[in-house]
């Protein structure tokens, strides 16, 4: 009984996360939308809907005509999640009898309360789902792990899980209406991150470390000294970590050096040098590729120290550097989780970004939004390196099939690529598990290895929309 009431209090919870979702839709577009029931309408526009003559019909009920002849205003229940979108669908009945152009952005349909609704309901259910998944049943921990991980670390790690899909849900649905990323929405998330790195390093998703315990025994043998001992190495239970930088491998070696002096100051010099090119990836970067480039430089330059941003950043990125070099002298453990994050985040806007400036070559314009990239840096920030690189893998996918779908269909061929990243990433994080554990002994093969590996993809990439670009060239013609 008592666990049905904890997932009732969290199917709650899910749908208030899914109604703060639509009000950051609502709010961050790039043409704000009136959706949302916490959005104040314009008096005009509550002056139109209570204009609206409504056409006399003597099949319908009295207490219903008298409803509808009512002047609009919001009551309570238009503000409770789920529940509330049925309730503000009366506003639909009056949209039908006003013209397109004197309704507002997100109301130019009277079924405008159908996404939302479904939203809710879909947040509340999934909310629901992932506390039993993660919690309960702790479905996210590696096979044959005997010792469990503490009930706090694995809450901890799904209310994080919560915030960040949150993030990811908000950002998909924007980049669907508008075709793009906001950086209100990635620029927080990706500071969440780091904080969430900082002071709860335990909550990156788990992997297995098997510590291996020395036994020192005296030799059998006769005519040994009895004095001699040897190493007796012995696998202890595995147990479930933290993802780290040097996972699946043994993270000895990166504590050793965050020991001493100099190691610090490397590590600070690193955070450093990642967090100053998130900060410029920030910047209000414009470039001429047709202009020369020394007068492309120019007017690049000349746009940075004009923009009131740049200043911002460049405090950002001081600050950033400071705080980092107090946390390695005084928290060396902490430092860990640090370095994982923002690897992960600039690998994440490295892989991205590439194909981006890869596609922007090879088809001659731009293949990728720059909210892509950010969005990218911000799940490289939560879930590390490692889960980048399968992420950039998973992806393109479903962007593919839905590609030539549209194709076929003879659609519109652009469509957005932020939602396929987020639902990759949630498809990752659900089934960690099994993904990890067929991908364990690959990444145990180190850096260089799968750099070269990816380098190698990124060539084959730029081939294949060489003549992904001819093959479309000739269906046109």
């Amino acid at each position: 009984m008592e666990h049905i009431i904890v997932i009732i209090v969290v199917f709650i919870f899910g749908a208030f996360l899914g109604n703060l979702t639509n009000y950051f839709v609502d709010c961050f577009c790039w043409t704000p939308r009136f959706r949302s029931p916490w959005r104040v309408l314009p008096l005009e526009f509550i002056d139109r809907l209570n204009s609206v003559s409504f056409p006399v019909d003597r099949r319908k009920k009295k207490k219903q005509q008298t409803q509808n002849s009512e002047p609009f205003a919001k009551i309570w229940l238009d503000f409770v999640p789920i529940i509330g979108w049925i309730s503000l669908s009366r506003i639909g009945t009056r949209l039908k009898l006003l013209s397109e152009t004197e309704r507002l952005p997100g109301l130019e349909s009277h079924r405008f309360w159908l996404r939302p609704f479904f939203i809710e309901l879909f947040a509340a259910i999934g909310c629901a789902w992932l506390f039993v998944w993660e919690v309960q049943e702790q479905m996210l921990l590696p096979e044959g792990i005997i010792v469990r991980e503490t009930w706090e670390t694995v809450f901890l790690r799904f209310c994080v899980h919560l915030i960040f899909f949150t993030f990811l849900l908000a950002a998909s649905l924007i980049d669907i209406d508008d075709m793009i990323i906001p950086d209100v929405l990635t620029i927080p998330g990706t500071i969440l991150g780091l904080v969430f790195a900082v002071w709860i390093p335990q909550t990156f998703l788990p992997v297995t470390e098997i510590h291996n315990e020395v036994i020192l025994t005296s030799p059998r043998e006769s005519g040994k000294n009895p004095m001699e001992y040897y190493d007796i190495r012995r696998a202890v239970a595995p147990q479930a970590v933290p993802l780290n930088i040097c996972s699946p491998n043994p993270i000895n070696t990166v504590q050793h050096k965050l020991t001493n002096q100099t190691g610090q100051i490397k590590t600070i010099i690193l955070l450093s040098l990642l967090w100053s090119f998130w900060c410029f990836a920030m910047l209000p970067r414009i470039w001429y590729t047709k202009l020369p480039f020394q007068k492309s430089a120019a007017i690049f330059c000349r746009w940075l120290y004009r923009s009131p941003r740049t200043k911002w950043l460049v405090v950002t990125a001081i600050l950033g550097s400071v705080g980092f070099a107090i946390i390695v002298s005084n928290y060396p453990a902490t430092s860990i989780g640090l370095l994982t994050a923002l690897i992960g985040m600039a690998s994440g806007m490295i892989l991205i970004w590439s194909i981006r400036l890869i596609g922007g070559v090879v088809l001659g314009r731009e293949a990728m939004g720059f909210g892509d990239v950010t969005l990218m840096g911000m799940i490289g920030m939560f879930l590390g390196w490692q889960s980048c690189i399968l992420i950039f893998f998973l992806a393109p996918f479903a962007g593919l099939i839905l590609g030539v779908l549209n194709m076929i269909a003879g659609r519109n061929r652009e469509f957005p690529y932020g939602p396929f990243l987020c639902l990759a990433t949630v498809g990752l994080v659900v089934t960690w598990r099994p993904i990890w554990a067929s991908m364990e002994q690959i990444f145990e093969l180190g850096g260089f290895i799968i750099g070269t590996v990816m380098l190698f993809c990124f060539i084959m990439f730029g081939i294949l929309l060489g003549l992904w670009r001819k093959i479309r060239d000739r269906l046109i013609t």
